[in-house]
């Protein structure tokens, strides 16, 4: 989901007019400075009272000598100007201002280098010039390339190509991105340092957070500062840019893409990097969640497989094509290696389902392995996105665009017939499931979400009307109230096991059983 940086510093004829319209972003970066300079810079930027609209972006090099205190200061004075960002261990200035680079948002972008300050006057001068010629260049002054930082770019996370493929025990990166769950964030930070795994690295990202979510991230990065990146955004960019942040700090073979709301068991990521460094063609691990209310409360669903497995690719895809298999991008732990190139670009699926996509591309090309012990804590809350979905009709909506993706993605990959001939199959299970959604509405009292639910249910497949529930639905539509009453107790003992998963699966065909004695894997 990142750009090329030298695309990002194109010019031409797309330049916006900067002078005199206040309303054009102008991005000051400030990279790699020292206590004394970063406080001169930033006093340069903020007293002078600068009639632009700007941004301040510090990317903090892993500094000791209290920059980054100042950067803090500054940012908690004008937190909807400043984005700030800072490595856990050094990664050099160059890769530290690319990286800089690639996380402005405005059409210019001015580079205040360590021991000067910003100069207006001039930056204006040298912009007017910049966009008049196209040919003139500055060396810190610069044209970006306009772009919509809400329409998901290429997922591409390979900045760094760290050689620990070798490594006993390889680097783990954690990304969390937030926002506003400061009510939750510090169970999931906290799960992660208890994690039996010691060679890993958080990415934490908050996207200008109202709540206490960024005072706890300072907290647990000033008690682990060797374990934790930071970055947070002046305002809300939404959840793809977000994302980016954490990948643009990432060095690890394997990455894991927690929500904030979420919390993982101390197992995880041990138990994960064990099969996945056993099989390493396999392109992600995927665990079984307990459920984790708002307030905290778990409870329990069959795993999707009934075994510990090593899962071939093409069988895998295919059930993709019928089910979702993991409700929550949690459960899912990749190698960095083979994420290049897997997410959709700019796809408005994206927003929604676009690990769906990904990890369906995978599985076209790679075996997968599922462990079925629980090992997230996944949180399920009347504010998370999968309630959004649930409420706006997407989740079946949305799934009917995907599934018809999918098969087209599996026509383009050898020996992936299987997955491309379920596509009637898939649109049965859709419309199963928009009933399932249309019970859940209507248990919850939304009688016109539940409404609306029935008839897509209806609409992907015309033989739902056998459906053991489909005639008390039909009934109930055009029933009285006091009639209504009797209908609902009749569809909540009718429907209990559509509602939830009561069985697991066997493993598809061709898969490698394993089970867990306790302290390692081992075939079964």
């Amino acid at each position: 989901m990142g750009q090329d940086l030298d695309e990002q510093l194109q010019g031409g004829e797309q330049a916006i007019e900067l002078f005199p319209d206040d309303s054009t972003l102008l991005s000051i970066l400030l990279c790699n400075h020292k206590k004394p300079s970063l406080q001169l810079a930033l006093e340069s930027v903020f007293c002078n009272q600068i009639p632009q609209n700007f941004e301040v972006i510090i990317c903090d090099d892993s500094s000791t000598d209290g920059a980054w205190d100042i950067a803090c200061e500054f940012s908690q004075l004008y937190d909807e100007k400043v984005t700030l960002c800072k490595q856990h261990m050094p990664i050099g200035k160059k890769m530290n201002r690319k990286k800089g680079l690639l996380m402005c948002k405005g059409t210019y972008v001015v580079e205040v280098i360590d021991g000067d300050v910003f100069d207006y006057e001039y930056s204006k001068s040298t912009i007017s010039r910049l966009k008049q010629d196209k040919y003139y260049t500055h060396s810190y002054i610069k044209q970006l390339k306009p772009g919509n930082f809400f329409i998901p770019q290429q997922f591409d996370p390979i900045l760094r190509s760290p050689k620990n493929d070798r490594v006993k025990n390889p680097l783990v990166s954690i990304c969390v991105y937030n926002y506003n769950y400061g009510r939750y964030l510090r169970q999931c930070l906290q799960s992660v340092v208890e994690q039996t795994y010691s060679n890993i690295e958080v990415c934490f990202s908050d996207n200008g957070s109202t709540d206490e979510s960024w005072d706890i991230a300072l907290e647990f990065a000033k008690k682990y500062p060797d374990k934790f990146n930071l970055t947070r955004n002046r305002t809300n960019f939404g959840p793809n840019v977000n994302l980016w942040n954490c990948v643009l700090n990432m060095t690890g073979k394997y990455v894991l893409k927690l929500c904030s709301d979420d919390a993982i068991k101390p197992g995880y990521i041990e138990r994960c990097v064990e099969l996945l460094e056993r099989h390493p063609d396999a392109g992600f691990a995927m665990v079984h969640r307990d459920i984790m209310d708002e307030n905290g409360v778990i409870s329990n669903e069959a795993a999707f497989y009934s075994e510990n497995c090593l899962i071939p690719g093409n069988e895998q895809s295919a059930v993709y094509m019928v089910s979702s298999v993991n409700p929550s991008v949690s459960q899912v732990f990749y190698k960095v290696e083979y994420l290049g190139g897997k997410r959709m670009s700019g796809n408005l699926n994206d927003r929604w389902f676009g690990d769906r996509i990904m990890d369906f591309h995978i599985t076209c090309e790679r075996p997968i392995v599922y462990i079925k012990e629980p090992l997230l804590l996944n949180r399920v809350h009347s504010q998370s996105d999968g309630s959004a979905l649930d409420g706006n009709l997407l989740q079946c909506v949305g799934e009917y665009v995907l599934v018809h993706q999918l098969s087209d993605i599996a026509a383009n990959y050898h020996g992936m017939e299987k997955a491309q001939k379920r596509l009637p199959e898939a649109l049965e299970k859709l419309s199963n499931l928009s009933i399932r959604y249309c019970l859940r509405r209507l248990l919850k009292g939304d009688e016109n979400g539940a409404k609306r639910y029935f008839y897509f249910a209806l609409a992907a497949d015309l033989n739902i009307d056998k459906h053991a529930v489909f005639p008390l639905l039909t009934e109930y539509w055009s029933s009285d109230s006091e009639r209504k009453v009797e209908l609902l107790s009749k569809i909540k003992l009718d429907s209990s096991d559509v509602l939830t998963r009561k069985v697991s699966y066997p493993p598809p065909e061709g898969s490698i059983q394993y089970f867990y004695d306790g302290d390692s894997y081992a075939t079964g």
